[in-house]
């Protein structure tokens, strides 16, 4: 793979960041249309027993794990896409350029720093544990594969036509594309390489792509993309009514569990609900259960995919509580942690969960004045700012306008351990209640209405077992910034 085109100029941007960040951060002086909001985790590293056998044996740390910034992602879906970048402890432009249509820019931020991107059209945005900029194939040894969904053109997590970058090792089946309904997919690759296939609905296919470079995915029917395995890392599965908060979920899942270690999907649940699960390979129904309201389900779906269905909104999240006690390789060493992200609609109650046996944050961003309600408590946020939640357990959010949340969890043994994460995408704050239209068919016949239509798309399915948890390249732009400056 040949990585030409690179812009000659490159500016030195890092911005540090310290813990405690002023709700009064500058705002950006020119109104964007479209606005992401992240947080590049303070401690990025972790530590591993000497023995998984004896908990008294020591532990140490994982050298290769230690990282000091992290890799920001923007790529265009659409030609002319002006982009700025700040970061927000003094609310600095760090970076402004223009690119189109499937072209990345790139800023790299030190550990701990908050930063805001706006473009002026809807771009992909990624956040990666990198620390490398992809000047070349040769230069770039990380390939931080995001576990995460991705939005289509327009801001939802379902449609018909999706521009990203693709990062992961080229050895494995890493990307998955799940069809909501019957569709011919063509994939784009940026040299101008065009693959194409066929699914029909409630289908999937797994594909490999090459790291560090951006497809354009195009389908006659309704899909939603997936990248990642399922191996205990924190993620957030859209549901198929648009934003989080849905009754059906298409996503990966897992054939091989470990049995005792602390890990799967959970359904948490505002109302009483009944919760159905379907294998998207066999078609057979897995899992039905009953939840009941203000609590949630944890279950182990055996499975290469999964479809979930509820009577009544709810959200699904992959995570792991944070328990080092595992079946394999040892009594210990278990490792579970995680970046995810959610989108709030105003006046929605979301319900999500934090891991009870980790250390865990939950940065909840505005980008205007904004009242959230959080477990029945009132608390303000300014434009630009954010409020935290550290109390592990399940939480209720609602706020009056749209927010996007950043979860963070990695185990609170040893207490000094640290977070290790791979990537994730960040959602658009202004296309969190965005409502593609779509049209489920069923399972299995009596699973839900055949005439069943819905409003959006989702992300989930699998077989269970239950778990309780309480070429040429085109043009790339890089920033890198000193932490003096």
């Amino acid at each position: 793979m040949n990585l030409l085109g690179v812009t000659a100029t490159v500016f030195l941007v890092f911005c540090s960041l310290s813990l405690a960040w002023s709700a009064n951060v500058f705002r950006s002086s020119a109104q964007q249309e479209y606005t992401y909001y992240g947080y590049v985790p303070a401690k990025i590293y972790n530590y591993n027993l000497t023995d998984n056998n004896d908990l008294n044996s020591g532990w140490r740390l994982d050298t290769g794990s230690v990282a000091e910034a992290a890799l920001v992602a923007i790529t265009a879906t659409k030609d002319d896409t002006h982009i700025r970048v700040y970061c927000l402890d003094n609310g600095s432009l760090v970076s402004e350029t223009t690119i189109d249509s499937m072209e990345t820019h790139y800023v790299l931020f030190k550990n701990d720093t908050f930063f805001k991107v706006d473009t002026s059209k809807l771009a992909n945005v990624l956040l990666l544990n990198c620390e490398e900029i992809p000047l070349d194939a040769e230069s770039v040894t990380a390939y931080p594969l995001p576990f995460t969904f991705y939005q289509a053109i327009d801001g939802a997590y379902v449609g018909k036509e999706f521009v990203f970058m693709a990062v992961q090792f080229n050895i494995y089946l890493q990307y998955t594309v799940f069809a909501l309904e019957d569709a011919e997919v063509t994939v784009t690759r940026e040299d101008g390489n065009i693959q194409t296939f066929s699914l029909k609905a409630n289908g999937y296919k797994r594909l490999i792509w090459e790291p560090f470079t951006v497809y354009k995915v195009e389908s006659t029917g309704n899909i939603m993309i997936h990248s990642g395995n399922i191996d205990g890392t924190t993620f957030f599965v859209p549901s198929a009514e648009g934003g989080f908060v849905g009754r059906n979920f298409y996503s990966l899942s897992n054939t091989n569990w470990d049995t005792t270690e602390s890990y799967g999907y959970r359904v948490s649940a505002t109302q009483d609900t009944t919760v159905t699960v379907w294998s998207l390979e066999t078609k057979e129904k897995i899992l039905t259960a009953n939840v009941k309201a203000n609590s949630g389900l944890g279950f182990k779906p055996k499975a290469p995919a999964i479809f979930v269905h509820s009577d009544q909104p709810i959200t699904l999240e992959c995570v792991h509580n944070g328990s080092i006690i595992r079946s394999a390789s040892g009594i210990y060493g278990a490792y579970g942690s995680g970046m995810g992200f959610f989108g709030v609609k105003p006046d929605e109650d979301t319900p999500f969960f934090l891991p009870v046996e980790s250390y865990v944050e939950a940065y909840v961003f505005a980008s205007k004045d904004t009242e959230i309600t959080v477990d029945g408590e009132v608390y303000s946020i300014k434009a630009d700012s954010y409020y935290v939640i550290t109390t592990p357990g399940t939480h209720v959010i609602r706020a009056n306008n749209k927010v996007i949340v950043e979860t963070l969890n990695w185990p609170s043994t040893p207490e000094y351990q640290g977070l290790q994460y791979s990537g994730t995408a960040i959602p658009c704050i202004q296309t969190v209640d965005v409502i593609p239209e779509v049209t489920l068919t069923p399972i299995e016949q009596g699973g839900f209405p055949t005439t069943y239509v819905i409003i959006a798309a989702a992300a989930a399915a699998g077989a269970v077992v239950v778990l309780l948890l309480p070429r040429t390249r085109r043009k790339n732009n890089i920033n890198i910034r000193t932490s003096n400056e």
